[in-house]
């Protein structure tokens, strides 16, 4: 895990299996994830990362630990192994000192960012693209259990 402030992310910061990473998958993690994430650490002025490498998991990954092989960190991946090429995935991003700047690292993220969900946990927060009920960007707390709660809905 990376503590220090660093310049550029690189790929295999996103990809928590640290296997081989579909092209297209790579080209979303870039688009949607890094590039954002270079404009939330300029603001921030202070390091920040996946958290455990948790971008990209690719479904077999998933499954391999009881879950469902649905996640947005699949990005799409099917059951047949094909892609939903529009999927945008998700990051679980953490920062240095992170219950100290979790505020301000959370705001940043909201203004700097257009993930639709954003999660707070006790160690980092999740952000993907998945369409909201409301249509909105939503805000949650997550408890112990992975539970989200909707604290807001954002852009209101």
């Amino acid at each position: 895990m990376m503590t220090g402030k660093i310049d550029y992310f690189v790929l295999s910061d996103f990809n928590i299996a640290q296997t081989p990473v579909p092209v297209h998958v790579g080209d979303m993690i870039l688009k949607y994830h890094i590039n954002p994430g270079e404009l939330v650490r300029e603001e921030i002025g202070y390091a920040m990362w996946p958290s455990e490498r948790s971008s990209w998991r690719p479904r077999v990954w998933e499954i391999a630990r009881g879950r469902s092989g649905n996640s947005q960190h699949c990005y799409g991946e099917k059951p047949d192994g094909t892609f939903d090429l529009e999927a945008k995935g998700a990051t679980d991003w953490t920062c240095r000192n992170f219950l100290v700047n979790k505020d301000d690292f959370l705001e940043a993220i909201i203004n700097f960012t257009q993930y639709t969900r954003i999660a707070v946990y006790n160690t980092f927060i999740h952000c993907d693209y998945k369409v909201t009920n409301s249509g909105r960007r939503e805000l949650y707390s997550s408890d112990s259990n992975s539970n989200w709660v909707l604290k807001r809905v954002l852009d209101e």
